[in-house]
């Protein structure tokens, strides 16, 4: 018997057969159909795909696991303008406050009623003077030694006023109010009428949040360091014997189980028979919230009295944003 040789149409279908079953097996089981397994008789069946093993889809199938992977839910925003409305709710009828929160994730800047008028500082014209140090050495080569840098650390923990006084004979402080104004993009600060009065700087609770934003994200980590750790490091008891453990410093806020807070505190007598007592800092072990909270208050209560205010504000504020 003759067997004639397959015509070339007759091979072209068995190769195309061929090749279509060999692409068609591993598309069926990267489907989603489960995989194939032998039956008696011949041909297959495909097992329930429940019982596939975790991650063997994503395995045949790149980028099935990053387009499951879970979404972080998009930070809670009104918390800088529910800060500022606590704060304010917080204060008596005869105080004036001023209040500017910033919260660093959203970029949401709050501020109250007096947020933007300038205040005279008290000490918080040191970190002003301590930003404007720690620049010029870096950018113009200004030569600082140990000792100066004691006398920072000096004057923003223990707020120790005589070390404050030498850095700001020492290092042109009243010009250091425009530098950093300038720098930092600060529209309600000034310097003092008299010169030689530091606490006399004006400067508003928008710029006092501004500045601390500078401080944390636009130094180099190593001053940013050297300035959160003096402010850190401050006493319950100010160098003149003054309570600074009010408002974020207080433990309701900077105590055990409480959120913690980096800050700079001011007080000072008397203009106009008033008090000024500030607060502003950093809330949280992530930073997120800047606050600035600065305050005129009547004398005739007292201090103890001014304190226990700020306490009270700087508590609802930072309540307002858990």
């Amino acid at each position: 018997m003759t067997v004639s040789a397959p015509s070339h149409r007759t091979q072209f279908l068995v190769i195309t057969c061929t090749l279509a079953l060999l692409v068609a097996v591993p598309v069926v089981a990267a489907s989603g159909l489960g995989h194939a397994e032998a039956k008696p008789g011949g041909g297959m069946a495909f097992s329930d795909p429940s019982a596939r093993p975790s991650g063997q889809l994503s395995a045949a199938i790149p980028g099935v696991e990053a387009l499951a992977a879970p979404v972080a839910p998009a930070p809670r925003t009104g918390l800088a303008q529910a800060a500022v409305d606590a704060a304010q709710g917080a204060a008596a009828g005869a105080t004036e406050l001023a209040v500017a929160v910033l919260d660093r994730e959203t970029g949401e800047l709050a501020l109250g009623a007096r947020g933007g008028e300038p205040y005279y500082t008290a000490s918080l014209s040191k970190v002003l003077v301590a930003v404007d140090i720690l620049d010029r050495r870096r950018l113009d080569g200004l030569a600082v030694a140990d000792a100066d840098i004691t006398l920072l650390n000096r004057a923003l923990g223990p707020s120790d006023d005589n070390a404050m006084n030498a850095l700001w004979s020492r290092f042109d402080g009243v010009g250091g109010i425009g530098r950093v104004s300038s720098r930092v993009g600060l529209t309600g600060t000034t310097g003092p009428r008299d010169p030689s009065q530091w606490g006399e700087v004006s400067m508003s609770a928008e710029d006092t949040v501004r500045t601390w934003r500078y401080l944390l994200e636009d130094m180099p980590a190593a001053d940013r360091d050297l300035l959160a750790s003096a402010m850190e490091a401050a006493p319950a008891r100010a160098a003149d014997g003054f309570n600074q453990a009010f408002g974020l410093l207080a433990p309701a806020v900077d105590g055990p189980d409480a959120p913690g807070a980096v800050a700079k505190q001011g007080w000072m007598c008397c203009f106009s028979g008033k008090y000024y007592i500030h607060s502003t800092g950093a809330v949280g072990g992530d930073r997120r919230f800047l606050m600035a909270l600065l305050a005129r208050v009547p004398r005739a209560p007292g201090w103890e009295a001014a304190r226990q205010e700020m306490t009270r504000i700087a508590t609802a504020a930072v309540q307002a944003t858990a």
